[in-house]
């Protein structure tokens, strides 16, 4: 159903009083910092990954050598490998945003995405 012109033009008085009082919090709602964040956090998540397990692997390398230096870099290594870890599950629960199911009189399930 479509706004009124009264209707929509109060609308466009809130958005635009939204935008001159906080335009950090309008900048997070556009939808290419959205994009830009996300990508960004996707590279953190690969570099971690990658850090932990290359220091994993060297560490695991050097503990015949120097056994100090060996075992500080496996539990380094593995606690970059857990914040990957972390980070994955935090990335993944923000996009899987639950979807609620109605039910027409058919019975046959449609996905709401509100």
């Amino acid at each position: 159903m479509p706004l009124s012109r009264d209707e929509q033009r109060l609308l466009d008085g809130i958005e635009n009083a939204l935008r001159a009082d906080d335009p950090a919090f309008e900048a997070r709602l556009t939808l290419g910092t959205a994009d830009r964040r996300r990508r960004l956090q996707m590279v953190l998540v690969h570099g971690c990954l990658w850090l932990g397990m290359f220091m994993a692997l060297a560490g695991f390398a050097l503990i015949h050598q120097v056994l100090a230096a060996g075992v500080l870099l496996i539990l380094y290594g593995a606690g970059a490998l857990v914040c990957t870890l972390v980070m994955v599950l935090r990335l993944h629960t923000v996009n899987c945003a639950p979807q609620r199911v109605r039910r027409s009189a058919g019975g046959a399930g449609i996905a709401d995405p509100e």
